[in-house]
């Protein structure tokens, strides 16, 4: 009976991706590409603001990729500045050679998996709209 209870843990290794991570802010520039191989992508930068007590808010700026097909037909429609998100990403290690220096450095990308709008930004229709006013 207890044989059963003995060992039950897999000597195998997951298969799933640990470095990951959540992030909520404010979206800053957007910005939608495509690679030399014809990849879209998007490249966003979020605002995240740490609070400490006595001091003022501290704004880290991070920047995220995303790669995914079905995320990217949700950034083409809903994704604008000054959204407020909250944003499932997936933390990876490149390494490139700096063609100045000839060493190899190591960069941390942010790859969104999921992201939440939690409050809509302005429209781009709403800013003209103001400017005339």
């Amino acid at each position: 009976m207890l044989r059963a209870f003995t060992r039950s843990f897999s000597s195998t290794f997951p298969k799933k991706n640990f470095a990951n991570g959540q992030l909520f802010g404010r979206v800053g520039n957007v910005d939608f590409k495509e690679s030399a191989n014809g990849v879209k992508y998007v490249r966003y930068s979020l605002a995240v603001n740490k609070f400490r007590k006595g001091d003022d808010a501290i704004t880290d700026w991070y920047n995220i990729t995303i790669f995914d097909e079905e995320e990217l037909q949700k950034a083409e429609k809903a994704l604008r500045v000054g959204n407020k998100m909250i944003v499932d990403v997936t933390l990876r290690l490149d390494k490139f050679e700096d063609p100045d220096t000839k060493k190899v450095q190591t960069r941390t990308s942010l790859i969104q998996k999921h992201a939440e709008i939690v409050q809509w930004g302005k429209r781009p229709d709403e800013d003209k709209a103001e400017a005339t006013e």
